[in-house]
C-alpha cells in the first residue's frame, strides 16, 4: 500500500532545536510557556471566576506562543519534512512512539485498543490492512 501518511517518522526534537536559539528568542518563548502554564493550572485546578479567566488567560497564551515560537527563523521548517513534495510532520518528542497510519501513540491508544506492531505501526493499523510505513 502506498505511504499516505502525513507524519514524519523522526520526530521534533524541541530540546535539540531550543539550543539553537538565541537567548532573547529563549526569553520570549519561555516567558509565554511560563504563562501558558500557570493559565492551564488555574483552569483546570480553581473553580469560579478564576476558572473562567484562566482558561481566557490558557486561550490567549497558547496562541501567543505559537506565535513566539513559530516566527522564530527556521524553527518552522524544523517540525516539517519535505521529501519528494510529500510534506509530512514531525511529532513533539514528548508523545513517544506515534504510529504513522492513524496517529495513535502510547497515552492515546485505538479505542479498540492496540499495541506495537513495529516502530512506526500499531497492531490495530496492521489487523485492518491499512498500515503505511514510512
Amino acid at each position: 500500500m502506498a505511504d499516505a501518511s502525513n507524519i514524519s517518522p523522526a520526530p521534533f526534537d524541541g530540546a535539540t532545536v531550543w539550543a539553537t536559539l538565541s537567548p532573547e528568542e529563549q526569553a520570549r518563548i519561555g516567558a509565554v510557556a511560563l504563562e501558558l502554564a500557570v493559565a492551564g493550572a488555574i483552569a483546570e485546578y480553581l473553580p469560579g471566576p478564576a476558572e473562567r479567566a484562566g482558561a481566557e488567560a490558557q486561550r490567549l497564551a497558547r496562541k501567543a506562543l505559537e506565535t513566539a515560537a513559530l516566527n522564530v527563523d527556521g524553527i518552522d521548517r524544523k517540525w516539517v519534512d519535505v521529501v519528494g513534495g510529500t510534506s509530512r510532520v514531525r511529532i513533539p518528542s514528548l508523545v513517544g512512539r506515534v504510529c504513522l497510519t492513524c496517529g495513535c501513540s502510547q497515552e492515546d491508544p485505538c479505542d479498540e485498543g492496540c499495541g506495537w506492531h513495529d516502530a512506526v505501526t500499531c497492531t490495530a493499523c496492521v489487523g485492518s490492512g491499512e498500515a503505511a510505513h514510512g
